[in-house]
């Protein structure tokens, strides 16, 4: 049997144990707790009642609860009991505080259970760390790329809007080149009509009733017109590259309107030769039968 002595000093030693410990939880920067099988608090290191700026006294049991956020606490308490139930072996959380001072913050725990040598629970043991100065930089984080975000959206509605301005743009100026290009035609064919079918006539006539000089004027202004309407005839050319000078020649007057004999007398030739012209040209466009009408055909290559 041990002695009274032997008693004295294992309880001296203990005593000096524990007063060695407590000066070492109470030097951690983070506050520490333990709470019992029921999940009651029964220990508070200093840190943890400067952070919550509760007495030790009132931090046990459950009134380190009264300073969790109300907002979280009820949060906070099912996460808890659902991790005692599930045997999880860290428990984590991230939760708001409010002091009596009004002072708040958030502080993040975490929790393990703590078991005796034979497996038998003796309870958790938890610490609580700062967080606050984190949570804000995360706040301001998360509302700049908010920030960024609402600017690009802006930014990408103001794109697709002057983007549907310059499709209204582009579609209102193929409009007026679609429109300008359709009354470029529409003039040339009205200068060439007016050409073949009213100035070189009159010319002819005159060009029958005089001689000597007045025809050479005569050829002059013959050629004049013939430079002013070349380029108004290309297209007709172009798109009938196969033709003879003459066939395309009698082509233009067909285009006009021309009946052979009209176009037999202008060219000075038999109608023999106009029609032999025709076949030509109806054989390389591809016009087989009389039912196909050549003028027809010949309007929609020069609008082509």
């Amino acid at each position: 049997m041990r002695t009274e002595d032997q008693i004295s000093g294992l309880e001296a030693e203990l005593a000096s144990l524990r007063a060695r410990m407590r000066v070492l939880v109470d030097g951690s920067p983070l506050g520490i707790f333990f709470d019992d099988t029921e999940d009651k608090c029964v220990f508070v290191n200093t840190t943890f009642c400067e952070m919550m700026e509760l007495s030790e006294d009132e931090a046990l049991g459950e009134g380190w609860a009264r300073t969790v956020h109300p907002g979280d606490l009820r949060r906070l308490l099912d996460e808890r009991a659902r991790a005692v139930s599930e045997g999880v072996p860290l428990f984590r959380a991230e939760y708001r505080y409010v002091c009596a001072s009004g002072r708040t913050g958030w502080v993040e725990e975490q929790t393990r259970p703590v078991h005796g040598p034979d497996g038998t629970l003796l309870g958790y043991v938890g610490t609580l760390a700062e967080i606050t100065g984190r949570k804000n930089e995360e706040r301001l984080q998360a509302r700049h790329s908010e920030e960024l975000e609402e600017r690009v959206r802006e930014r990408t509605a103001e794109l697709l809007a002057q983007a549907g301005r310059l499709a209204e743009m582009n579609a209102a100026l193929e409009v007026l080149l679609r429109k300008r290009e359709e009354d470029r035609e529409e003039l040339e064919r009205a200068v060439l009509a007016n050409v073949r079918r009213r100035i070189l006539p009159a010319l002819e006539r005159l060009d029958a009733a005089c001689s000597g000089e007045v025809r050479g004027l005569l050829a002059e202004v013959r050629q004049g017109l013939d430079e002013l309407t070349d380029p108004f005839r290309h297209r007709l050319s172009a798109a009938c590259l196969d033709l003879t000078p003459a066939e395309t020649r009698v082509a233009e007057l067909i285009r006009e309107g021309l009946s052979t004999k009209e176009i037999a007398a202008r060219l000075g030739v038999g109608t023999s030769t106009i029609d032999t012209h025709r076949l030509g040209i109806r054989r390389k466009l591809g016009l087989d039968g009389r039912q196909a009408n050549l003028r027809a055909r010949l309007l929609s290559l020069g609008a082509s």
